[in-house]
């Protein structure tokens, strides 16, 4: 809430609702302030002190604020202001608690008689809100933590298993070029060689023997037939 401001620049309030500033006349509470304060004022002049420095102001602003700023005061200050009280909706428990309080606080201020069944219904429905809310805090859990898993499987699928043969030492540079290189094609092994087949093996052919006397193949000379008898 801005009070009073020396300088301003005229592009913070774009977008604004017309409604969105209250003058301080426009809200009751400061009429209610503004005497308290004139009274107490009033009471020092009568009492022999014709005027109020800082010190008397530091003294009897902060007694007329707290009479001025009750709650009671305040409400219809505002009210008259057509600027009602806005439920919205909780977001989480803390906020579901607190509206609770204020609705239960609104029904006793409204009502001079406790109201017990209309408070036992309020309590069964902050205890059905508080499940809900503690359940879909659960569910979000788990959906963030799978998400992150699956994050991390794809990460793994995506990651290089290339290979660098080095037989000395890489830098991390020269690892980094041969990394973002795109991997060769890897050539085929050209296909085994078919043998031919052997020969078949053909059987041994004996040697026939020379005679000897005449020269002549087939017999020995023992044997040879010009061999004079």
């Amino acid at each position: 809430m801005i009070f009073k401001g020396k300088v301003f620049i005229k592009s913070w309030f774009n977008g604004l609702p017309d409604d969105w500033r209250f003058e301080p006349l426009d809200i009751g509470y400061f009429a209610v302030l503004k005497r308290l304060y004139s009274w107490m004022v009033e009471t020092k002049i009568r009492s022999g002190i014709n005027y109020i420095d800082k010190l008397d102001f530091l003294e009897a602003y902060p007694s007329a604020r707290i009479e001025a700023f009750k709650e009671d005061t305040i409400k219809n200050s505002f009210g008259a202001a057509e600027s009602e009280w806005e439920p919205k909706t909780p977001s989480n428990y803390k906020q579901l608690l607190k509206q609770a309080s204020s609705i239960k606080a609104l029904l006793r201020t409204r009502s001079r008689s406790p109201p017990s069944p209309l408070n036992s219904a309020i309590n069964q429905v902050l205890k059905a809100c508080q499940v809900t809310m503690q359940s879909a805090a659960f569910l979000e859990k788990e959906v963030s933590d799978l998400r992150a898993a699956n994050e991390k499987q794809k990460q793994k699928r995506t990651r290089s298993r290339k290979q660098i043969p080095s037989t000395e030492g890489l830098s991390v540079l020269e690892a980094s070029i041969l990394i973002v290189q795109p991997e060769e094609a890897i050539e085929p092994p050209p296909p085994p060689q078919l043998r031919r087949p052997s020969p078949p093996l053909l059987p041994r052919t004996r040697v026939l023997n020379r005679c000897g006397a005449c020269g002549n193949l087939g017999h020995k000379r023992n044997a040879c037939p010009d061999r004079p008898r």
